[in-house]
């Protein structure tokens, strides 16, 4: 396997419009299924803006499955969950064919909410992005990596912060409805009592972690869940980044959080601050702060520390390892299930297997190696 050359060929080959899409050379094929979210998200609207319930791009949308050798061999299945900020499959779609190809198991690319291909159009319009990104410039004369590229998602949590609860609220039920369809049988392509991972990066994993805590009707009482380059305690991460967020985006979001959860504070209809008092909600307290609701922590570690393994970046800078350490407690930190890498070649919490350096090809292809070989023997034990 050639980790860039794979990149290439999926990136030129995949499209969600595409109902069945053949892989030149390769025996999986790529099916492209509907889903429709039944959003409840009465704190997210602000005044002036399109509701964020009336995104139809949010509620109904496609998501891929790849399928080895053309069809489901048998009664397991990998979904697949992507960072913040994400507006296409391209840099997962190779990984997802390895775990696809590797393991014998069909590998879902689920979309988090308003993410990937569940965006306004206007979102990725670079020309309309560009005048909207020096407007923003002039408001906020000390901004920092502000772009074209995450100007939206830093405009939408200036705007309104809670929409990042919200956001991953509805990422989690969607999940849920995804997983319920499949162990129920109600899946077009899953038998009931189809075995259900998970491979999570970056954000995904702060989302998982509530939902891990909530775990409706025990729905992940019987996942293998791999972490990469996520699992932060929320307080220690910085996203601050030319492709995340900018700096003032990124400070409202954890001053609101931070703030919510010390004062106490409920998240009602109409209201900019808070979290729920609900399931998710006080799950999602318990990964703000090392210092808060530790107990509920812990007491998930130990549930699922045979079936969780976490994959850090040593130089990460986004999600760091001692975020993630505070999240997992010492002695998770210290088990055979927690797997520190690093690359030999400068790479970022974004971007770990760089393809623009073609010199790089064997580095970046052991990097990946390093990663996705523990993830599926770990799916295997």
């Amino acid at each position: 396997m050639n980790y860039i050359k794979q990149y290439e060929q999926l990136k030129e080959l995949f499209d969600t419009d595409q109902e069945k899409i053949k892989i030149p050379g390769s025996q999986t094929i790529i099916r492209n299924l509907e889903f429709l979210s039944k959003p409840d998200l009465p704190y997210a609207t602000s005044k002036g803006s399109v509701g964020d319930n009336q995104i139809e791009e949010n509620i109904k949308f496609r998501y891929p499955v790849l399928l080895p050798h053309g069809k489901v061999q048998n009664n397991h299945v990998i979904l697949y969950l992507h960072g913040l900020n994400e507006r296409s499959w391209n840099k997962h779609l190779t990984g997802a064919k390895f775990l696809a190809e590797k393991s014998g198991c069909a590998v879902i690319l689920f979309p988090l909410s308003y993410h990937i291909n569940r965006g306004l159009p206007e979102w990725t319009d670079v020309r309309k992005m560009s005048g909207l990104l020096e407007t923003r410039k002039l408001k906020y004369p000390d901004v920092k990596e502000a772009t074209v590229v995450n100007l939206a998602l830093s405009e939408r949590l200036t705007e309104n912060p809670g929409r990042f609860f919200v956001s991953g609220h509805q990422s989690a039920m969607d999940l849920v409805c995804l997983i319920k369809d499949i162990q129920s049988g109600n899946h077009p392509f899953f038998e009931s009592g189809t075995k259900t991972d998970i491979f999570a990066y970056s954000i995904s994993c702060m989302m998982l972690q509530a939902l891990m805590i909530v775990n409706p009707d025990n729905i992940l009482s019987n996942s293998r869940i791999v972490f990469f380059a996520g699992g932060s305690i929320f307080s220690h991460m910085k996203g601050v980044s030319r492709y995340i967020m900018d700096s003032i985006a990124f400070e409202s979001v954890k001053k609101f959080y931070l703030e919510a959860i010390r004062r106490k504070k409920t998240l009602t209809a109409g209201s900019r601050s808070g979290i729920p008092d609900s399931a998710y909600g006080r799950a999602f307290k318990a990964i703000i702060a090392p210092d808060l609701y530790q107990n509920i922590r812990e007491k998930a570690m130990k549930f699922y520390k045979d079936r969780l393994m976490v994959i850090a970046l040593r130089d990460d800078k986004v999600n760091p390892v001692e975020g993630i350490r505070l999240a997992m407690g010492e002695n998770y930190f210290h088990s055979r299930n927690f797997k520190m890498v690093h690359f030999p070649y400068a790479y970022t919490h974004e971007n770990p297997f760089p393809v623009l350096y073609r010199n790089m090809d064997e580095l970046v292809e052991t990097a990946f190696q390093s990663v996705f070989n523990p993830a599926l023997s770990f799916y295997a034990r």
